[in-house]
C-alpha cells in the first residue's frame, strides 16, 4: 500500500508539473508539503521511469555530430557548425558572423574585458547583434590597425562597431599592426596610450579573431601592405599557414616566424591565457589554417560551416588514424 501511494503521488505531481504547467510552489501548496519535497518526487518520478524526457532535436541531426566529434577529436569546448545555402564566401561569412553574435550574447558578462582580433568575417558579427540594452563591459583591440586597406576589417573599427551594438565600452590602439623592425616597434609601445592598451590585453576575460590564411588572396591583400609578397612567399616556404591578429603559425600551430616580433597588438603567451576565445572562420580555403589555429591552442570555441567543419575531420582522422 505505501509502494502504490508513493506511485500515486508521483504520478499526481508529476501530472500537475508537465501536462497542467504549475509549478513546485502551487504544486506544494495543493498537497500541503514544501517546495523541496515536491522537487524530491519529481526526481524520483524520473527515476523510477514515471516521467521520461525526450529532446526533440529540428535542426540537422549531422550538424550536431560534426560539432561533437571536432570538440572530442582537438579537445575544444564548443564547436557551432553552421549550414549555408551556398559555397559563396560571402554568404557563408555572413551565417558564420550571425552564429559567432549569438555566442557572444550568451557568454558576456558585466565588467567583462573582451579582445577583439582582425579579419572579413569578424567585421561582421556586430551587424546581428540583438541585444540592445547598455551593457557594463569594454571591448579591446587587440593588434593595431591595418593601414589604409579595407579600414573596415581592423581591430580598431570592429570593437567600436562591437561597443555601438552592444551599446558598451571600446578602447583604441593608435598604432600600425605591424612595422618593419623592432626598433620601430619599441618606439611606438613605450607611448603611454598604447602601453595603456597593451596592458589590457593581459586582463582579457573573452577574446573573439578571425584566422587568416596565408594561402588566400583576401589575406594576402591586407599583409602585403606591411610586408612584401616575396616575404610572404618565403613565409609560405617556411611554413606558415595561417595568422591570428597579424601573428603566423605553421601547420602544428606553432608562431615561431621572425616577422611576428614585429606586430603591435597582443602576445601570442597572453592570447592563450584568456578564459574563452571564439574563432569565427569559413570556407575550404581555409581548412588548413582552422586547424593550424586549433592546434596552437589559442582558440577553445569555433564557428565554422559545414563542408570546412568536414574536410577539417577528415584531415583530423586521418592524422590520428591514418
Amino acid at each position: 500500500m505505501k509502494n502504490y501511494r508513493n506511485i500515486r503521488l508521483m504520478v499526481k505531481c508529476s501530472k500537475m508539473y508537465y501536462e497542467e504547467n504549475m509549478n513546485q510552489i502551487e504544486i506544494g501548496k495543493k498537497l500541503g508539503v514544501s517546495k523541496a519535497t515536491i522537487s524530491r518526487i519529481l526526481t524520483s518520478a524520473r527515476k523510477e521511469g514515471i516521467v521520461k524526457i525526450s529532446v526533440v532535436n529540428p535542426l540537422s541531426h549531422e550538424n550536431l555530430e560534426i560539432e561533437k566529434e571536432l570538440e572530442k577529436l582537438f579537445g575544444l569546448q564548443e564547436v557551432v557548425v553552421v549550414q549555408v545555402a551556398s559555397n559563396d564566401i560571402e554568404d557563408i561569412k555572413k551565417s558564420i558572423a550571425r552564429e559567432a553574435a549569438y555566442i557572444l550574447e550568451r557568454i558576456l558578462k558585466p565588467q567583462m574585458l573582451i579582445g577583439v582580433g582582425n579579419g572579413s568575417t569578424l567585421e561582421k558579427v556586430s551587424q546581428y547583434v540583438e541585444n540592445y540594452k547598455s551593457n557594463d563591459f569594454t571591448f579591446v583591440p587587440m593588434v593595431g590597425g591595418n593601414g589604409q586597406i579595407n579600414a573596415n576589417i581592423q581591430s580598431n573599427n570592429i570593437a567600436q562597431s562591437f561597443a555601438k551594438s552592444f551599446k558598451a565600452h571600446y578602447k583604441i590602439l593608435h598604432a600600425p599592426a605591424m612595422v618593419k623592425s623592432l626598433e620601430i616597434k619599441e618606439s611606438f609601445i613605450q607611448d603611454s596610450g598604447i602601453r595603456s592598451i597593451l596592458n589590457l590585453t593581459e586582463k582579457l576575460d573573452v577574446g573573439i579573431v578571425g584566422i587568416g590564411s596565408s594561402d588566400l588572396e583576401t589575406t594576402v591583400r591586407i599583409l602585403t601592405e606591411y610586408i612584401s609578397q616575396e616575404e610572404l612567399l618565403d613565409l609560405r616556404k617556411k611554413g606558415a599557414v595561417a595568422d591570428i591578429c597579424n601573428k603566423f603559425m605553421d601547420s602544428q600551430g606553432k608562431g615561431d616566424f621572425e616577422v611576428n616580433e614585429n606586430v603591435i597588438g597582443i602576445d601570442l603567451e597572453d592570447l592563450i591565457k584568456i578564459p574563452c576565445v571564439i574563432g569565427v572562420a569559413g570556407h575550404s580555403k581555409k581548412s588548413d589554417a582552422i586547424i593550424s589555429a586549433i592546434k596552437s591552442g589559442l582558440i577553445n570555441i569555433l564557428v565554422t560551416d559545414y563542408d570546412t567543419a568536414n574536410i577539417i575531420l577528415k584531415k583530423r582522422k586521418e592524422e590520428i588514424y591514418g
